[in-house]
């Protein structure tokens, strides 16, 4: 690893400071994904933007006064892709803004690979902060030379080592062609042999950045799954907290003794871990403090240096973002599996790239549409990736057998267009389609020929939803997705109501 400069530590008034001894404070972020200006939660309530993060961050700086607390600012992936105002310049204003909050090191998300690798290699150089992926390597096993694996950091008195971990899903989660020729390996060994090289070179702590998370159940007994939780169950060398991404959900646990946050996403919330400092290793240690902050605009005074960099962000791109497309009638929230807004964007997939059939991934639906106006700006949000369009021909029943890939894992993860797919989870393996009822009123048959338009994502293989049988065709669309949805709620009745009705019925549902 590499010793960065010691950071000069933000005074202030300790306003909450939870260990009465030396301690350090780990302030964490993750999935960032863009978000410079504040949105609302699905409750309607304002969260994030990167002056109000900037603030709760401060706020959590201020409260921990040296010499008994040191702070260290760590991030856990995916900062960029999200928004018109960081991806028409290619991330660049959030780095500057993680820049400004002298961001420690943060953890290579899988959609840091979005645009490519040179562009992913150019927000490195211009990062002053550790982009860290320990667990990615080449095809043949060897360490990348532009990406480093670990650090050390020095806040006041501490060295704080930080490894960083990509998860095991990116080739997935991302185009497959942004990752070829790289090997996402399995990191607990790898954080083992860090962990012990970190402490043979004066690590007083050992932190993790991991882009992999977990899902929590609620209540406090509650437990938690995932990736990162795995890790922390294999791992054998001492780690002292576990800064997670990812999975856009709140984690705040404690697994084999090691702290576990996870901020939700977008800057909804922040995490703040205290580690009591081992200064007399025969005195029993204090346990860590971790916790979730939610970061509500109307309750955090925002940095005001912050703000006017994010004005100049939004300011420069305001013609293309503020151009009216469409009036919608009613919100259109992400809930549950099947939901209007997926319905609405197959519909529009389906009728722009001209097939009997529509398939959106639920990964790829990034915000909610709100009731009103809807401006170019707004739809971005809901499809940043700017994935282009392809329509796959094959015969009905190699269609009848991709559709039972959708239900073989329980609720399927995408929406459909164009056809109504009732299946029963409780029957055999292959054999869980009941009912296939084509829209347009013609009965499905094994051997007609059949188009289904789905994005590159997808075509290409990722989270599994590629059209792996005997397809006819497979033909690139000269398309991009926002594109399509943009044409089609131009061309709609104003204003623009939600689809109803489902369109995966799952028999003996309530």
């Amino acid at each position: 690893g590499e010793v960065t400069q010691p950071a000069r530590p933000r005074t202030g008034a300790p306003r909450g400071a939870t260990l009465s001894g030396p301690h350090l404070r780990i302030i964490g972020t993750n999935d960032f994904h863009g978000a410079l200006e504040p949105r609302p939660d699905n409750t309607g309530h304002l969260r994030g933007g990167a002056a109000a993060v900037a603030g709760a961050i401060e706020a959590a700086e201020r409260e921990c006064a040296p010499p008994n607390c040191y702070s260290i600012l760590l991030d856990g992936g995916d900062e960029f892709q999200g928004t018109p105002e960081s991806n028409l310049a290619f991330g660049r204003p959030v780095t500057a803004v993680f820049n400004r909050l002298n961001l420690a090191a943060s953890a290579l998300g899988n959609h840091e690979f979005d645009w490519g690798v040179d562009t992913l290699r150019a927000r490195i150089a211009q990062a002053r902060y550790a982009i860290l992926g320990a667990n990615v390597r080449t095809t043949d096993g060897k360490p990348l030379p532009w990406l480093r694996a670990d650090t050390i950091v020095e806040r006041g008195p501490y060295r704080i080592g930080v490894i960083g971990l990509a998860t095991v899903s990116t080739p997935t989660t991302t185009k497959a062609s942004n990752t070829v020729g790289l090997r996402f390996e399995q990191p607990a060994p790898i954080v083992d042999s860090l962990a012990a090289n970190l402490r043979a070179h004066g690590a007083d702590f050992v932190v993790v950045i991991a882009h992999a998370g977990a899902f929590c159940g609620r209540g406090e007994s509650a437990t938690c799954d995932g990736e990162i939780i795995t890790l922390a169950q294999q791992v054998t060398q001492k780690i002292d907290a576990i800064v997670s991404g990812h999975t856009h959900s709140l984690v705040n646990t404690v697994v084999r003794g090691i702290p576990i946050v996870q901020a939700q996403s977008s800057g909804q919330a922040i995490d703040v871990v205290d580690l009591p400092y081992d200064a007399t290793p025969h005195e029993p240690l204090p346990p860590a403090v971790h916790q979730v902050r939610p970061v509500y605009t109307d309750s955090i005074a925002p940095d005001t240096a912050i703000a006017r960099m994010v004005r100049e962000a939004s300011a420069s791109i305001a013609p293309i973002v503020n151009r009216p497309v469409a009036t919608i009638a009613e919100d259109m929230i992400r809930q549950g599996r099947e939901y209007p807004l997926g319905d609405l964007i197959a519909d529009a997939m389906r009728v722009e790239g001209k097939g009997d059939f529509g398939i959106m991934n639920n990964g790829g639906i990034r915000a909610n549409l709100r009731a009103g106006q809807a401006t170019y700006g707004s739809l971005f949000e809901v499809q940043p990736f700017g994935n282009l369009l392809y329509r796959v021909t094959a015969r009905g029943a190699d269609f009848r057998a991709y559709f039972e890939q959708l239900v073989a894992r329980g609720a399927p993860n995408v929406h459909i267009s164009g056809i109504v797919i009732t299946y029963d989870p409780a029957r055999e393996a292959g054999h869980r389609i009941t009912s296939l009822l084509p829209t347009d009123g013609r009965a499905f048959s094994d051997t007609a020929t059949y188009s289904i338009v789905m994005n590159d994502f997808m075509a290409t293989g990722g989270d599994g939803l590629g059209f792996a049988h005997a397809a006819i065709s497979s033909q690139p669309l000269d398309i991009v997705d926002l594109d399509a949805l943009i044409a089609y709620l131009s061309a709609q009745p104003q204003p623009v109501h939600a689809p109803r009705g489902l369109r995966f019925v799952q028999e003996g549902a309530q």
